[in-house]
Parts: structure tokens; sequence; C-alpha cells
């Protein structure tokens, strides 16, 4: 028989209010995967819940397994990335990663390293000041997002015929799953043009680790084409645009 209660590192993802001082918490753990708990009272003034379960906090929970819902007993927080909840440009970037998470994975599945790369975006994005390089930190969050996720976009061989990719690849195919070499490209009709200094990112980022990342300063429009490549891959996977891409435009003009 298991456990009634158990301890668990999450981090919160959304929340909804459920009757006068409940709320449904929506949370990634690392061994758990994504689950929905509830937070009893949380809403009322004196609980003491309250500031430990805020929307994108790194929190160690005590949980008690429930019919329906597993219940908060206890919570601390590990990492409450302050910075990230008051600035418009950080909280933005916070609801795009969770909405994407939430999006990509199912529920209950033990994801340890999507757990770790998640915790260390957020981590990122609360630390570094210079918007470009929050967003050099966004696009590895993608890609390997979409790798942990079990749709790694193919960079290095090309998506068709598994030839081995040069300097000379110029197109990416979302319907195919990457990067096409050159006697593929032209005959897929819907593939993107992409520039070699945007394979090159591709490819640095595919390789390195989020600290490797968060060393370089490509130029932004290096960095917007990559945004646009990654984009087009997430879209063929989810089929559907995120909200916070649309809030994120309409912010970036």
């Amino acid at each position: 028989m298991r456990d009634r209660l158990y301890t668990t590192e999450a981090i919160i993802l959304r929340r909804s209010d459920v009757g006068e001082a409940d709320r449904l918490l929506t949370i990634y753990t690392p061994h758990y995967g994504k689950i929905t708990i509830s937070a009893r009272g949380v809403r009322k003034t004196m609980s003491k819940l309250a500031g430990h379960l805020e929307l994108f906090l790194h929190t160690r929970l005590q949980l008690a397994r429930g019919r329906t819902f597993d219940v908060v007993t206890e919570s601390r927080a590990v990492q409450p990335f302050r910075q990230l909840r008051e600035d418009l440009d950080r909280i933005s970037w916070a609801y795009y990663v969770s909405e994407l998470i939430d999006k990509m994975t199912e529920s209950g599945s033990e994801n340890v390293p999507l757990f770790a790369l998640l915790r260390d975006t957020m981590a990122a994005i609360d630390a570094i000041d210079e918007a470009l390089r929050r967003d050099v930190i966004i696009r590895f969050y993608e890609l390997h997002l979409l790798t942990l996720s079990g749709y790694r976009p193919h960079l290095f061989h090309c998506a068709q015929c598994e030839r081995e990719l040069g300097q000379d690849t110029d197109r990416f195919s979302p319907i195919t799953g990457g990067a096409l070499c050159p006697r593929c490209g032209p005959h897929e009709a819907l593939a993107l043009p992409m520039s070699l200094a945007a394979f090159k990112l591709l490819r640095y980022l595919a390789r390195g680790s989020i600290d490797d990342a968060r060393a370089l300063a490509p130029s932004a429009a290096t960095l917007q084409e990559t945004g646009r490549l990654i984009n087009a891959a997430i879209r063929q996977v989810l089929e559907r645009e995120l909200k916070s891409v649309v809030f994120l435009d309409l912010l970036r003009g």
C-alpha cells in the first residue's frame, strides 16, 4: 500500500480558483511529471500556504493522496524567483515556458531531465538582466523541450535522407522534422529558408548546456530567425498557437 503522505519538488505552472477559498494547481515534478493538486483554504487571508504557492515558484511540497486530487499539506519555497514576477518581460516568458511544457507533456509521466530544464530555465529568466540573452535561453529551452518530449529536430543529418549535413544546408522543414540537405530541400515545398548563422546557432544550442547558452550573444536577427524555425516545429507538434505566444507578439509589437 502506498504511503498517504509524500514529498516532491515542483514548479507551479498554472492555477485556478475553486469555491470560496480553494485553488487547483498544475505543477511539474521530477518523478511524477505533471500533476494537478488541490490547495485547500489557500485563498483565506490567514492561510500559511498562500505565499509558498505562487505561480512559477520552485517549491518543495508535502502532499496527501486524495480520491480526485492530492492535497497540499505543507509547502516550502526552494527558489522564489522574485525578479521573474516583478518584470513584465520576465513574467511573459515565464507564462510561455509554463504553457509550453503544460501543452507538450502528458500527466503523470516521470521525466527528471525535463524538470531540471524547466527549473534551470526559470532560474535563468530570473537572473539574466539583458533581454537578448534571455531570448537565447528561451531558444535553448524550446529546442531541448522538443528533444526531451520525443520530437528532437534533425540538425546533424538530413530529416529526409539522413545524409550528414554541411554548411550548405539552407532549408528547415517542420513537417519532415528538421533540416534538409541541398538534395532534399528543393523538393519540400513547405520547407523554410534557413541562414548559415541560424543553422549554426541551432546546432550549438542542441549540443550545449544551458550555461553554454547563457554565454552566447548572437545578433538579434539570427536569434529572431532561429525562434521562427523552432516555433514552426513546435506548432507542427501541437497543431495550435499558444495563448502566451499571442501575448508576447503583442508585447513586442
